[in-house]
């Protein structure tokens, strides 16, 4: 099981994965696996399996589309359309499947249909299918499970495990445990379609981020992180750089992440623009939310439901930034200097000190600051003069400037 859920995001581990699974139960082959509504659309769509057995033709759309997938394909896809067109309905483990859904109604759970006993076995080499069809496909035994009641489209999985061999058929035991283990399986085959839905549709944006200056993380809608670029992986790989690592390790939106992360990222996914500096040791990293619209500004265009973040050394690019700023709002020398000192990391204290100014003069600055750039807070004013690090210099008009 956890090779199967480490191998969730990794199109080239999925595969041996789930054959290495079917292996654990001695069996010889994986039949196939699918994620579907309920039997009937499995059968619906069985000749389109055998028509197109590529698991990467199915996974170029999520489960929202409606659409049922194949996972994979260990038969040839001569066998699949034999079956899906002939065979299906002559076969007893598939009416077996069918009875046992009958019996869960409506209940969400789990069925698991095989070809033991042995008693049941004897009266079935007799027939067509197994003498026409299984055995000219060198298929034995077969265990057959499915669930039922998922909260997704088509989040249903059904998997087939053969052997090649007639023998006495799966172990109770094993039965037991496909059973035990099949909503642990189910889940994974539904992350690894909607990661693979997700990076289908992301085509062309990770080579474009590659050639940022800066660093950028791009997230599906549940926090995982799909792509950080060359530059973000170069900060995260300095000793001090704990909490980018830590960011890039687990989703933003578990309950053990840092909970103003989460927050920003709540935020990020209703399209406010929003920046935070990450703690600790990683002072001087500051996270930068990216609307669509400043996507569309640095040339990364995309179709797919996520949220990127700009990850921005402070000491870097701020004098270009705050020069726009004075531009765009009229910022008089003494507020752009005070702008440049936040983007530093300093304190409205510090500045005043640096200064030999009055607290009570920086604070009237400020308020004019946040005035003129219409934000209500110094988070926000950051968070506006970073966006424009990332468009300066000479990248953008002074129309193009946003406004928070």
């Amino acid at each position: 099981m956890g090779d199967l859920l480490g191998s969730v995001a990794d199109d080239a581990r999925w595969g041996d994965a789930l054959a290495r699974y079917a292996a654990s139960f001695r069996a010889d082959l994986l039949g196939g696996a699918f994620l579907a509504r309920d039997l009937d659309q499995l059968a619906q769509w069985g000749a389109e399996f055998a028509a197109h057995p590529v698991a990467d033709y199915w996974l170029q759309s999520p489960s929202s589309d409606g659409a049922p997938a194949l996972l994979a394909m260990g038969v040839t896809p001569e066998a699949a359309q034999r079956y899906a067109t002939h065979y299906r309905l002559q076969d007893p483990l598939w009416g077996d499947a069918m009875a046992q859904r009958a019996q869960l109604g409506a209940a969400a759970g789990v069925w698991v249909a095989t070809d033991a006993p042995v008693q049941a076995m004897r009266s079935f080499r007799r027939t067509e299918i197994y003498s026409d069809f299984l055995r000219e496909y060198g298929i034995g035994t077969r265990m057959f499970g499915g669930s039922q009641g998922a909260s997704h489209p088509v989040g249903n999985l059904f998997l087939s495990v053969y052997r090649q061999g007639d023998d006495e058929g799966f172990a109770p035991e094993e039965v037991g445990r496909f059973r035990a283990e099949f909503g642990g399986v189910q889940r994974a085959a539904y992350l690894h379609r909607e990661m693979q839905a997700l990076r289908a549709r992301t085509q062309g944006l990770e080579s474009l981020m590659e050639q940022m200056p800066m660093g950028l993380l791009f997230f599906d809608t549940a926090g995982r992180l799909l792509h950080a670029n060359a530059r973000a992986r170069l900060l995260s790989a300095r000793p001090e750089s704990i909490a980018l690592r830590t960011l890039q390790r687990g989703p933003v939106l578990a309950s053990t992440a840092d909970a103003a992360l989460r927050a920003l990222f709540l935020q990020s996914l209703q399209g406010r623009s929003g920046c935070m500096e990450l703690p600790g040791p990683d002072a001087g990293l500051l996270l930068v939310t990216l609307p669509l619209s400043d996507l569309a500004a640095l040339g990364l265009h995309h179709r797919a439901p996520g949220v990127a973040w700009a990850v921005l050394e402070r000491s870097l690019g701020a004098e270009a930034a705050v020069a726009l700023a004075r531009q765009a709002y009229r910022l008089s020398p003494s507020e752009s200097d005070l702008l440049l000192a936040l983007m530093r990391g300093q304190t409205p204290q510090d500045f005043a000190d640096a200064r030999g100014s009055r607290i009570s003069t920086v604070r009237t600055q400020m308020s004019a600051l946040l005035a003129k750039t219409r934000t209500q807070r110094q988070q926000d004013l950051v968070a506006l003069v970073a966006r424009l690090m990332l468009l300066a210099p000479g990248q953008v008009s002074l129309q193009d400037i946003p406004v928070v």
